[in-house]
């Protein structure tokens, strides 16, 4: 497979390489193995071995409080299907008001899907293993869009503050 069409960007960005795939819990397992030997503790396993691709399938493995820059993509729909864990999920409206938030897990919303434009994060309130589907092809940059009020990760004042919004409207139902 050439390169160029493979998903790149952090250390926790990892490529399927079989034709075929089955996961069992040591499959996840690796995953969180290998996420905890991340700097970030974090592991985001591209089911998908070609950017190209129609359809992107991943699991993700964040550690417990792990920031997500607020984000949209202007272009596709994304689903989340929780594996293990407990995963706040924001949605905000274009001035970075709060207008939606709930909890995942496995024994209550297990499936969340939004359509293209929806300003969302995910705070994981435990260590957590979800299942992400995204429409491809992958189109870099303008994938997905950071409004200017989403702190960038390295503005760790920013971060917290916004972190500290969203755990004081927080239900961790």
């Amino acid at each position: 497979m050439n390169d160029a069409y493979r998903p790149a960007g952090k250390d926790y960005l990892h490529v399927n390489d079989d034709i075929k795939l089955k996961l069992d819990w040591d499959y996840i397992e690796r995953l969180k193995s290998t996420a905890a030997g991340d700097q970030e503790h974090k592991c985001m396993m591209c089911l998908h071995n070609d950017i190209r691709s129609h359809v992107h399938e991943i699991i993700n493995v964040y550690p417990e409080g792990a920031y997500v820059r607020p984000h949209y993509h202007p272009f596709k729909t994304e689903t989340k299907i929780m594996i293990e864990g407990k995963m706040q999920v924001v949605v905000f409206d274009q001035m970075g008001e709060i207008i939606d938030e709930f909890v995942m897990n496995k024994d209550g919303i297990f499936i969340f899907r939004l359509d293209r434009g929806i300003i969302h994060t995910n705070i994981p309130l435990t260590d957590v293993v979800f299942y992400e589907v995204i429409e491809g092809p992958y189109k870099g940059k303008d994938d997905s869009i950071f409004p200017d009020w989403a702190p960038d990760p390295t503005d760790n004042e920013n971060v917290r503050i916004i972190m500290e919004k969203i755990k004081n409207i927080s239900r961790q139902d």
